[in-house]
């Protein structure tokens, strides 16, 4: 049988990579809505864990302060695709698109 994972990209230092993980509240049972008092940016997973994208240091912290940490994968740091930049003017433009109808009078 052979092995469904993909081979194991080349890794940049850890001062050049983030790490896609969940965190679950760990055998101290921390509360995940406490996360946010660490400043992480973070969002709800499927199955009641918290996602986040995190340092080599974010990690140390949330497992320093009791969370069970699962990484995912680790993800390069490197410049934003300018595709996804917009424009002050298509930004304006998708704004009255959402806007188009709506009595901007206030009557």
């Amino acid at each position: 049988m052979s092995d469904p994972r993909p081979e194991p990209e080349q890794r940049a230092p850890a001062t050049t990579a983030r790490f896609e993980a969940t965190i679950s509240p760990g055998e101290k049972r921390r509360s995940l809505e406490d996360v946010a008092d660490l400043g992480l940016d973070r969002v709800p997973g499927p199955t009641g864990q918290v996602r986040l994208l995190i340092t080599t240091d974010d990690l140390v912290r949330l497992v320093d302060h009791g969370y069970e940490v699962n990484v995912k994968r680790a993800l390069p740091v490197r410049p934003l695709d300018p595709g996804l930049v917009s424009d002050d003017g298509s930004d304006k433009a998708w704004l009255e698109e959402q806007v188009r109808g709506i009595d901007r009078q206030g009557t």
